[in-house]
This record gives C-alpha cells, sequence and structure tokens, in this order.
C-alpha cells in the first residue's frame, strides 16, 4: 500500500535530488556531453517520481508510443502518466518551448483516449524544469532544478495531492460512467436494455440473471479501479495484474480467483502467487462471494485495461453514483451523460440543514484565539453523534455529499487543533482524532442496484476524506479490511418501520433527500395503499402527492427524537388545496418551516424523463432559528437569497403561517359568486368545429341551438367554436334532423361505454351537457382557468349572454364591473400565483380557493366606482387593437403602453384597498400585505 506523502518529505527528498543532478550535470559539461536526452530522460523522471513516493518500475510510465498531430508518424512520450502528467525531455541547453509542444502533439495526435488525457506537462532540460497545469484553471512555472525545493506544492500532483475543480470533478465523472458503461456492454451487449430510476428491478433476481451477475461484476471492478489510483495498495497494481497474469480466455477466471483472495484474511491465505500476495484483506460485503463471474471475452478485457489507464480518484462519488446506475439503460449509455443530481442543487438541501451551521461554528472557532481544545473536541463529538437519513437515497448521492462536507470540516478542526495544542496521544494514530464515520450515514432504498452502488460510493467518499485528511495533518485512518460501512436499507422505505430500524442516537437525527416526484393523478392503487399506511390509514389523500408520504414517516419517526429535516418535492406541495392539507399535521407536531428554495427546476437523473419544477422545504421545531428563503428569477436562474426573511409559511411567503383551504362562499362581501362553465362529455358530437359549422347552420333543425362555445384558447385566441345547447330541444327534432339524431345516437353510445358509473346514466339524456355550469341571460365577466405565469396579468373578458363557456373558463354576472377589474388586478394575480393550483407551470384559477380566498376588505363607494372605472379604462386600451386576441394584448413582451398604464391605475386602486401607502413595485410586497389582509379578515 503506498504511503501517503507529507509535503516535508517530500522537500527533504527533492532537496536531494537537486543536489544529486546538478552534480550530474557539472560533470556532463566537464565531460563534454551535449545529447543527454537518450542516455538520462528515463532516470532523471524516475528519481524525480520517487521524491514523491511513486516507485516507477511498478508502472508503465516511459516510452510510450503515440501518433504525432504534426506528421502523422509515430514516436515515443518521454513518460506518461495516464490521467496525471506527460514529460518530454530535452538535452542541456535546448529550448523547453520545443520540448512542450512536442507533448501537446502527442496529445493531440488522436491516439491518446480523452478520458487518459493528463492534467500537467512537464518538461525539462535537466538544468531548468517547467511545470504547466492544464484544464479549468491553468497555470505554468519554471524554475532551475536547484530550486526545485522550493516549489515542491506545484509538485505535490505527483504525491496525489493535486487540487480538481468542480467542473473537471463533473467531467471526470462523466468520462468514468463512460468506461463502466463500455465494461456493461462489453459483457451484457450493446442492445442490452435493463430498466432504470423508476422502472428499475427491486430485487436482484427480477432482471435477467447475466445483468445481474454484470451489475455485481461492474462494483466490484470500480473498487479495484478506484483503489489502484487511490493509494490502497501499489500503485497501477490491479492494472499490472490483468496486463500480465490474465488473457482473453481466462481474464473471468482469474478475476474470480481475485476476489476470493480480496476476501480472505492474510493469515488464512496458501499457496498465494506473488503478484496476488500484495492485494490486502479487502471483506465489506464487496467480495463476499456471491455471483459468480460470468464468461468474458476480448473485448471485456481490453474495456478493463482502457478503464484502468483511466484516473478514478478525479471522480465525484456524489456525480458518478447517479452516472453509474444508468449504464444498464440504452438510452442512457448513448446520450451525453448529463442525468445526474448536481452537488450544487444537493447542498441547497444540505447547506441550510445543517452544513452551513457546521461550517460557519467551525470557522469561528479556528478563528477564536481563546477557544479551548474541549470546545474543539464538542463540535466533533456532536457532528460524529448525530445520525444522517435519507429516506430514498438511490445511488447514495446526498449521503455521499453531506459525509465528505462533514469531513471536511472535521479535518479543518484536527488541523486547527493540531497546530494549538499538538496530537493527542504519543503514537500520531491519527484514528483517535478523526470520530466522524460513514456507520452514522443511513440510506433507505427500494432497487437493489442503487442501494449497492451507494454502499460501494460511500467507501470511496470516505476513503477520499482520508486522504484529504492524511494531506492536511500527514496521517489518515486505515479502512481496510472494511469493518465500518454506510447503513444502505434495501428496502420500500413506505412498507420500513423507520424508528425501529435506525438506532436510538445520542445527537440529532437529520433526514434529507429527494423522495420520487408522482403527482396524484398518476398514483397506482398499490401507490394509493403506501400512502394510507405511511399517512396512518385515516388521512384524506385526494390531492396528496405521493413524495408527501415522506413527510407523513418522517412526522412520525422524529415525534420523540431530536431532529430536523428537508426534502426536495415538486412544487406542487405549495399549490392549491394541497398545500392545506398537507401542512395542517406539520404546524400541528409543532413543526416550522426553517429554509426554502421557491421554485426552480430540477433535471430528472432518468434518461427521457422531463425536468420538473421543484422546492426545497427544511423543517425545525425550534421558533429562535433563522429563516432563510431563497428566490430565482427564472426557474433556471441561480438562487437569490431574501434578506431579512423573518418567518416563512407553507406558499413560500415571508409571512404568517396560514393556510388557505377551501371556501365556499367569498371572503369579499363585494365579490360575486364565480362558477366554472358546462363540460359535454360527448366525444365531439355536441361540439360544432369551424369546418362543420356552414354545413350544420344549413339544416334548419339545428341552426336555432347553435350558440358560440369559449373554452381557455377560445377565450385568449379569439378561436371560434360552438355547440349545440339543446337544454330546450323540441322532443320531435331529432327525428326531423338526420343529422342531430346521429350525433345524439354517438353521444349516447360514448357514454354507454363509459367506466364511470355517473357517465353511464347520462346516456339516458344524450342531448344535455354532462356537467352544467354557469349559464347567464345577461353579459358576464369570463376568466381562464389556466394562464402562461410568464404574463403579467391574468386576461379576463366579457361575454354575451349568447355564449356558452367551457369548464376550462369560469364566469361570473359582474354588474359594475368590480369582478373584472379585481380579476384584472396585479395584487389578485398574486394571489392566484401564490396560493393556487398550477398546471405544469402555469397558474390555474380556482372558485374555492383563489377567488372565493381573496383577501378584499369591504368596499367603500367611493373604492368600487374607482375599481369600475379603472377596469372600462383597461377596456378602453384594448378597444384601440380590436383586432387583437387576448393573447397578444397580454404578450409578456408586447402590451400596449396605453394597456399598461390602464393596468398601473388599477394596481395603484387595488393595492391601496389591500393596505400598500402606494402601489407596489415586486410580488413580495404584494404577497405579505395578502397575508396581512387574509389574517386580518379571517382571525
Amino acid at each position: 500500500m503506498q504511503t501517503q506523502m507529507d509535503r516535508g518529505t517530500a522537500r527533504d527528498a527533492l532537496t536531494k535530488f537537486a543536489r544529486e543532478w546538478t552534480e550530474r550535470i557539472e560533470g556532463w559539461r566537464a565531460d563534454g556531453q551535449t545529447h543527454t536526452e537518450k542516455s538520462y530522460a528515463q532516470q532523471f523522471w524516475s528519481a524525480l517520481l520517487r521524491c514523491f513516493g511513486v516507485i516507477p518500475e511498478r508502472m508503465d510510465l516511459f516510452e510510450r508510443d503515440a501518433t504525432r498531430a504534426s506528421t502523422g508518424g509515430t514516436g515515443y512520450i518521454d513518460f506518461f502518466w495516464s490521467g496525471v502528467a506527460i514529460g518530454e525531455a530535452k538535452s542541456l541547453g535546448e529550448d523547453l518551448g520545443k520540448a512542450h509542444r512536442q507533448a501537446l502533439d502527442y496529445l493531440s495526435g488522436g491516439s491518446i483516449n480523452s478520458f487518459e488525457w493528463p492534467r500537467f506537462v512537464l518538461v525539462t532540460d535537466f538544468e531548468h524544469l517547467r511545470v504547466e497545469r492544464m484544464g479549468d484553471e491553468p497555470w505554468t512555472v519554471e524554475f532551475d532544478l536547484a530550486d526545485a525545493p522550493a516549489h515542491v506544492d506545484q509538485l505535490m500532483f505527483l504525491a496525489g495531492q493535486e487540487t480538481v475543480t468542480k467542473a473537471e470533478e463533473k467531467a471526470a465523472s462523466l468520462d468514468a460512467a463512460a468506461r463502466m458503461a463500455a465494461l456493461w456492454q462489453a459483457v451484457v451487449g450493446d442492445e442490452a436494455d435493463q430498466g432504470v430510476g423508476d422502472e428499475a428491478p427491486t430485487h436482484p433476481e427480477d432482471e435477467d440473471a447475466l445483468a445481474q451477475e454484470a451489475s455485481i461484476l461492474l462494483t466490484r471492478l470500480l473498487f479495484l479501479l478506484y483503489g489502484d489510483d487511490a493509494g490502497l495498495w501499489e500503485d497501477d497494481l490491479f492494472r499490472r495484474w490483468v496486463e500480465s497474469d490474465t488473457t482473453a480466455d481466462n481474464l473471468g477466471p482469474q478475476l474470480q480467483g481475485l476476489f476470493n483472495l480480496l476476501n480472505t484474511p492474510e493469515s488464512q491465505r496458501r499457496r498465494v502467487p506473488a503478484t496476488l500476495a500484495k492485494f490486502p484483506y479487502v471483506n465489506g460485503g464487496i467480495f463476499d462471494g456471491s455471483s459468480p463471474v460470468p464468461y468474458l471475452t476480448a473485448e471485456m478485457r481490453q474495456a478493463l485495461i482502457e478503464a484502468c489507464r483511466f484516473r478514478w480518484t478525479h471522480i465525484s462519488p456524489a456525480v458518478f453514483g447517479a452516472l453509474f446506475q444508468l449504464v444498464k439503460s440504452q438510452k442512457a449509455r448513448r446520450g451525453d451523460g448529463e442525468h445526474y443530481t448536481s452537488e450544487a442543487n444537493i447542498l441547497k438541501t444540505i447547506g441550510p440543514l445543517f452544513l452551513d451551521e457546521y461550517r460557519a461554528r467551525a470557522d469561528r472557532l479556528i478563528a477564536k484565539k481563546s477557544a479551548t481544545r474541549r470546545e474543539f473536541n464538542e463540535l466533533q463529538d456532536e457532528m460524529a453523534a448525530n445520525l444522517y437519513l435519507d429516506p430514498a437515497c438511490g445511488a447514495g448521492n446526498f449521503l455521499n455529499v453531506a459525509y465528505a462536507r462533514l469531513r471536511e470540516i472535521e479535518t479543518d478542526l484536527i488541523v486547527a487543533r493540531t497546530k494549538r495544542w499538538g496530537t493527542m496521544d504519543l503514537t500520531y494514530d491519527v484514528s483517535f482524532e478523526q470520530k466522524l464515520t460513514i456507520d452514522r450515514f443511513w440510506g433507505f432504498e427500494i432497487n437493489w442496484w442503487p442501494a449497492k452502488i451507494a454502499e460501494t460510493a460511500m467507501f470511496l467518499v470516505d476513503h477520499q476524506a482520508n486522504l484529504a485528511l492524511a494531506k492536511a495533518r500527514g496521517a489518515a485512518p486505515n479502512r481496510l479490511p472494511i469493518r465500518i460501512t454506510a447503513h444502505i436499507v434495501h428496502h420500500d422505505a413506505l412498507t420500513l418501520d423507520w424508528a425501529q430500524t435506525l438506532p436510538e442516537p445520542t445527537g440529532q437525527t437529520y433526514v434529507f433527500g429527494n423522495p420520487p416526484f408522482l403527482g396524484d393523478h398518476t398514483r397506482t392503487a398499490a401507490q394509493l395503499a403506501l400512502m394510507q399506511h405511511a399517512w396512518g390509514g385515516t388521512k384524506q389523500l385526494s390531492r396528496l402527492d405521493f413524495v408527501t408520504s415522506w413527510h407523513a414517516l418522517t412526522l412520525r419517526l422524529l415525534e420523540n427524537r431530536y431532529g430536523e429535516w428537508a426534502f426536495v418535492t415538486t412544487n406542487s406541495i405549495t399549490q392549491g388545496d394541497q398545500t392545506a392539507r398537507l401542512f395542517e399535521p406539520i404546524y400541528d407536531a409543532g413543526w416550522h418551516i426553517k429554509f426554502a428554495h421557491r421554485t426552480f427546476q430540477w433535471d430528472s437523473e432518468a434518461p427521457g424523463k422531463a425536468a420538473v419544477h421543484c422546492v426545497i422545504i427544511g423543517f425545525t421545531r425550534d421558533r429562535a432559528t433563522k429563516r432563510r428563503l431563497w428566490d430565482y428569477a427564472t426557474v433556471r436562474s441561480a438562487p437569490a437569497e431574501v434578506s431579512g426573511a423573518k418567518a416563512i409559511n407553507a406558499y413560500l411567503v415571508d409571512g404568517p403561517e396560514v393556510l388557505v383551504g377551501k371556501r365556499t362562499t367569498p371572503l369579499a362581501p363585494d365579490l360575486p359568486m364565480v362558477d366554472y362553465g358546462s363540460k359535454p362529455t360527448d366525444g365531439g358530437n355536441l361540439i360544432i368545429t369551424p369546418a362543420e359549422y356552414d354545413a350544420v347552420m344549413a339544416d334548419p333543425v339545428m341552426a336555432p341551438y347553435v350558440r358560440p362555445y369559449v373554452g381557455s384558447k377560445e377565450l385568449l385566441s379569439n378561436r371560434k367554436r360552438w355547440c349545440l345547447w339543446l337544454r330546450d330541444m323540441n322532443p320531435g327534432d331529432p327525428a326531423r334532423s338526420p343529422e342531430l339524431k346521429r350525433r345524439l345516437q354517438a353521444v349516447a353510445a360514448m357514454r354507454e361505454a363509459s367506466k364511470a358509473a355517473s357517465t353511464q346514466d347520462w346516456a339516458r339524456f344524450p342531448h344535455l351537457f354532462r356537467q352544467l355550469g354557469l349559464v347567464s341571460d345577461v353579459p358576464f365577466v369570463g376568466i381562464p382557468e389556466v394562464s402562461s405565469e410568464n404574463r403579467h396579468y391574468l386576461p379576463v373578458s366579457h361575454f354575451e349572454p349568447e355564449v356558452i363557456i367551457s369548464n376550462k373558463v369560469y364566469g361570473a354576472v359582474d354588474p359594475h364591473g368590480i369582478a373584472f377589474a379585481v380579476a384584472s388586478s396585479s395584487m389578485f394575480w398574486t394571489w392566484m400565483k401564490t396560493v393556487g393550483g398550477r398546471m405544469k407551470s402555469d397558474p390555474s384559477f380556482s372558485s374555492t380557493i383563489t377567488w372565493n380566498n381573496f383577501p378584499m376588505p369591504a368596499l367603500t363607494d367611493e373604492q368600487r366606482a374607482a375599481l369600475a372605472s379603472a377596469g372600462t379604462k383597461i377596456l378602453d386600451a384594448r378597444a384601440q387593437h380590436p383586432d387583437r386576441p387576448l393573447d397578444e394584448h397580454y404578450a409578456a413582451l408586447g402590451m400596449t403602453p396605453e394597456l399598461v398604464r390602464a393596468h398601473d391605475q388599477l394596481d395603484t386602486i387595488m393595492d391601496k384597498i389591500i393596505g400598500a401607502p402606494r402601489r407596489c413595485r415586486t410580488a413580495l410586497e404584494r404577497q405579505e400585505l395578502l397575508f396581512d389582509s387574509y389574517v386580518r379578515l379571517t382571525r
């Protein structure tokens, strides 16, 4: 196993290296030697590498054949370390720029795979050394060989201690997933296509036997590939074993033998070949003897050798784990690989839940000159005592990031404490100081393959944290053989007793994650039963999303525990009547919103799945906790923290904790009742399209019954559609019109074939609409049920009495113009977007939620007149362009100045009615006023 090289040891070695080679150079000059490149290049690079603990004889580093881009010919690279560095040496006094150009020429020649590209270029003439870092944060340094010890920090990447940027980490993870996909294809074939995400098999036996064996094989190979680069044993030991001890014919049996060896303690091994004896005992369930290695081909061996050349320590387990589970999907393998949850999104959840606080406390403690060792120990002990649970963990990316970031904090505490007071014991064993372990991290996962990946990924992130500790502290705990593992429970979280599964914590229990997104309209009967079980069997689940089951079980788990929790969910839980249904039990249990991210777009981890609009909400029982709220200019914008948030309610507004439930009559005494329109349920036979209109009007029996029929599209776009309104039909008319008879017979047949008993019953009345809504004898106001979120106002229309509105339009008799003015105002539009439901991302109007709860106080005569007059001015502004439909009048980037000014005048009046001293400038101002008014009117 490679020992971790510390900076001081490397500097001492560089000092000796520089002295010895400076003496050599002086000897060359004295002897008149000139062609030093070919004679001494390998010796030079070998000596330099040994300064950083690298034994070059164990690694195939020299004379790599490669194609030159400039000539197309083949040459030999002096020194090539896949994924790390390329080196070229020239004779004394030659141009280093020439050597640098030659190195890049080899890299651009096409024979070096992209995933093998190094991050560093080293060139030398033996007397000088130039080091260049390529990538996102490039730099170049050139120095005399005698000054090499002063540049130890720029060379520590040779000891595996380089800084990899997030962008490079992401790119490496995508490349790593491609390597794994190539291995998968080599085992099971290019056409193999297995379910992932929601379609993934729950148990290993649920999928093809070869796919099951390949899945286990890839998990084990990942461990070996990572260990080859991460110092778990000699560098490149596994690669050298694959290349020297296996062939295309015996790769499968040889791997099986290696796996068995890794599961055997050293004391129990007998007659083991020397190449295998260097592998340590691993244990931990990864090489447990189950799942035999399938027959493997030459293609598989080549794919494995290529994977060995990749630099696996550059991956992010948080990103890679999610990518790794997708190798089974043919579409994902052939796509761009961009299906994963980014670390930035994960940190939106766990950052304000616990990480940010621990980071801030650690930073304050480190900066505090009067801090005591006890204070350092207590903070470290606190983090180590907590339980961290993701009850829908998938491949473990939330757990990976949480553990990695907490370990960063702990490492900083250990280093700062050591600088002040030295080590805690005389053995310098950092195991006594490092306390946070992966067995404090728990995950529940219904699908077996992601659960297996999560177990492995947690070990990888633990080792990465240990390497970082070794770099900072000079030592790290040895985790082999594996005795401590994260607890990934392969089980359906909704049928699992969380409290019985988890140990009793001595600290807090933090629950977090990204449970499944599934609306109430798309869940199955089995999923509904799971929801009933989660909520206790008595909860009214209509309009509740599947994800709320995790809220219910978290409430139950934390009922008698200290802790906090946060989930990523669809934004529908903060919209419409679902909000009150969900948050009432949360509030009743004493929980309050600690932080929230308003709506933003979250990309699906599964190929072919659309991105969804999400919110993140964290909960606490501590009323004294500072509230934090983030807003987004657009769903794809970066988050911006809202300053000074005092309280966050269920609608993610800085306002009182009120819940807006269904209401049967308007809260505002001056608002009329609204009702939706009529729905035919007729198979299209009572509806008349423009293509049918002339023929129908030519029928003297049907023509008198034709009425304009207006839905949302007709209201907004001035499209034309009509209906047969037969409520007063003469019973003998069908006999006098064959077309009318045909249509009514078709309606009856369609309704009789329905699965709904209520619809079947209406087959007896084929001339009537199935749902009868507002039908007015006087002009009335029409309000679309759904309107684009991009509009600045809700487009409201006026209709004549003969118009029949569909169930996609709400109507109200409005003799004084109050309803038109209120619905047209920014204040109502803000209310509708805040508490109403959504169709995808577009706000939905509701009589019971948005209209009847609109918190407008009783109006004075003066206010009524002002509202009516302002509404008239809006109609006048529209009348200047009478042929324009409403969707053009209210195009976000195309409203006329006259119409905007008319709405401004209306908003000035409406905002003051709700309580503003002047016209509001932002939606946030209006939201605060609306909730304050709602509290006053409903108190």
